[in-house]
This record gives C-alpha cells, sequence and structure tokens, in this order.
C-alpha cells in the first residue's frame, strides 16, 4: 500500500512539472516578437526554438502518449528535426495537444505501471516508468531553456 501512495504521488508531481513545464514553453514561444524568429539559428546553436518545440511534442508524445496511453501516435524523429517553418500557431496547438494527452495519460495511468518495466527498451538499463518519466521531465526542461535562452538573445 505504501508502495502504491508514493506510486500516485509520483505520478501527480511529475505529471504537475510537465504541464507547467509545457505551460512555459508554449509562454515562451508567445513571447517571441517575430515569429519567424522561432526558426533562427545563431552561433553554435544548431536547432531552432521551432525545432526544439515540434521534437518536445513528438518525443512526450511517443514516450508518454504511445507508450504508456496507447494513443496510437507514430513518432518520426527524423521529421522532428527536419521541419521547418511551421507556424507559431501551429506550434502551440502542438504543444498544446502535448499537454493535454500528458494530463489525461499520467492522470489516468496505474500507480503499479510507475515501479514496472517500461514498455520500451530506451536506455542499456531498461528502467522502470518512474525512471523514465523522471529523464523526461529534464528533457523538457533543458529544451524549455535553450528556448528561452534563444529568445533573449534576439
Amino acid at each position: 500500500m505504501q508502495d502504491q501512495t508514493f506510486s500516485k504521488l509520483f505520478l501527480s508531481n511529475i505529471r504537475y512539472i510537465l504541464m507547467r513545464d509545457l505551460d512555459r514553453l508554449m509562454a515562451e514561444v508567445q513571447a517571441y516578437e517575430n515569429e519567424a524568429d522561432l526558426w533562427e539559428l545563431r552561433g553554435d546553436i544548431s536547432n531552432s526554438p521551432g525545432t526544439l518545440c515540434v521534437h518536445v511534442a513528438g518525443n512526450l508524445n511517443h514516450f508518454i502518449g504511445a507508450r504508456l496511453g496507447n494513443t496510437g501516435y507514430v513518432r518520426d524523429r527524423p521529421l522532428e528535426f527536419s521541419e521547418r517553418g511551421v507556424s507559431r500557431a501551429e506550434i502551440l496547438s502542438r504543444l498544446e495537444a502535448t499537454r493535454r494527452m500528458v494530463d489525461t495519460v499520467l492522470s489516468t495511468l496505474p500507480p503499479e505501471k510507475v515501479t514496472a518495466r517500461y514498455p520500451e527498451d530506451k536506455f542499456p538499463e531498461t528502467p522502470d516508468t518512474a525512471f523514465l518519466l523522471t529523464h523526461l521531465t529534464g528533457h523538457l526542461t533543458y529544451h524549455l531553456g535553450q528556448v528561452n535562452y534563444h529568445r533573449r538573445m534576439m
């Protein structure tokens, strides 16, 4: 019973962080004065904010939506890094849909799944679901910071 209580708290916290940071990412996208700057590369930056947003949506829809929520999402990771010129409105729409998916899947995920083996061999150690969800929060936060830094550079 104690494991279930912890798992419920863990899921609630991870859900909160992911949704909070998706909100922050959408606010960053909206804060760009010039929409074209979402696709601007500067200095040694190899991925534009637009690319990072498309990638974050694909990443979360794959690892949370498809693998944990059985949403049927099919990821095209190379497209996440090659697609260009997606409008601000479309980026925001994808991020909002991703946010809704995260909310739905993590709100309904059975607590016993937290400590179960994650259903895809993403890492050599084949971690449990808690490990992967923790990794995903760091991944989102990392890219959020990159977008924030880029926007302030512009």
